[in-house]
């Protein structure tokens, strides 16, 4: 009787166990992308004969796709330098006074929460001004329908990562490898794994209340 009861207890642990684990939530569909390419956050060297207002991250991001959920990295000499997340007009006054939130660990990460426009720039204003500052706009959830294998409006796809055949070269050793660079999320996959996860979640509360 109580080797009988001491197997229907491991049981009750082994399905509980796989309820917690139905029902926690996937992360495998977010993506870490790295500021500019490369992750290094500082004063892009511009191309040969290029415009000196032309942004170097901002060239970057607009041929990325940037989801909720995703994050970015930047890296940086920590003391020296810094990532402050502002307002769209102190992005473009590059106004480091009021900024909503400052990151100076010298190895950011940071995660995007919401959909619309992100504006990053240097805590260092003169950094800011000579090029060092980045937007990000983050399309809508990846689980809605229909959104996942289209660019933004004016954006066309990049096949070969973040720069087409007809950019010119990348500025400070951009990575451009296909390999660097993850592809577009499929929108079927986060509606897989939640119907996986639902039905696990149904057969594992069944069987819990048959043990």
């Amino acid at each position: 009787m109580a080797h009988g009861r001491m197997v229907a207890m491991m049981m009750r642990c082994a399905l509980l166990a796989c309820l917690v684990a139905a029902s926690a939530p996937s992360t495998a569909s977010a993506f870490v992308f790295k500021a500019g390419g490369t992750g290094e956050w500082r004063v892009p060297a511009q191309p040969a004969n290029a415009n000196t207002t032309t942004n170097a991250y901002n060239a970057w991001a607009q041929r990325n796709r940037f989801r909720v959920g995703d994050a970015i990295s930047f890296t940086y000499q920590a003391g020296s330098d810094s990532v402050l997340l502002v307002e769209k007009s102190a992005y473009d006054g590059c106004n480091t006074n009021a900024p909503m939130d400052t990151f100076s660990d010298g190895n950011t990460l940071f995660t995007f929460t919401r959909s619309g426009p992100y504006y990053f720039i240097s805590g260092n204003k003169d950094n800011c001004n000579r090029g060092e500052k980045l937007i990000v706009v983050v399309m809508a959830d990846r689980a809605a329908v229909g959104n996942d294998t289209q660019p933004p409006v004016g954006l066309p796809p990049s096949p070969n990562g973040p720069f087409s055949a007809n950019s010119p070269p990348p500025p400070f050793g951009i990575d451009i490898s296909p390999a660097s660079y993850p592809p577009p999320p499929s929108a079927a996959a986060p509606k897989v794994a939640g119907l996986a996860g639902t039905a696990a979640l149904a057969v594992g509360a069944l069987l819990y209340a048959l043990v």
